[in-house]
């Protein structure tokens, strides 16, 4: 049975993939992910997002977009904007599909604050080995 939200583990495969730009595997990854939602509001925001993150990294240039502005280096700036999409995934001031959309922003996030801990991690047993 196919459910609103997809498996986070195809999810973080197509952040990989666009993050690296692999944008041929990743909109088939995106594919296999949108076959395994429910059609349903909250899901085509969730896809949305994907959609916008992935177009963003490809052009590479859109000033106005929030992830050509961020510091993916940053892991305050991660944190907050993580905590703010959560917030805004879980507030019914919203429909139902921003929430998706928000959700999808969250687990983006989610992925590059991972990100920096296996840096981090990688980090210290090279200085500490």
């Amino acid at each position: 049975m196919k459910s609103p939200k997809p498996p986070y583990d195809m999810v973080r495969r197509f952040f990989q993939l666009a993050m690296g730009r692999q944008f041929a595997e990743a909109e088939r990854v995106l594919g296999s992910i949108q076959s395994q939602m429910r059609d349903v509001e909250w899901s085509k925001g969730y896809l949305q997002a994907l959609k916008g993150i992935i177009q963003v990294r490809r052009t590479n240039h859109d000033r106005y977009a929030f992830i050509s502005n961020l510091d993916m280096d940053d892991v305050n700036a991660l944190m907050e904007s993580h905590e703010e999409f959560v917030r805004h995934s879980k507030s019914r001031l919203h429909d139902v599909y921003d929430r998706g959309f928000f959700s999808a922003w969250a687990d983006f996030m989610r992925f590059l604050l991972d990100l920096q801990d296996t840096r981090n991690e990688a980090s210290k047993k090279i200085n500490n080995p």
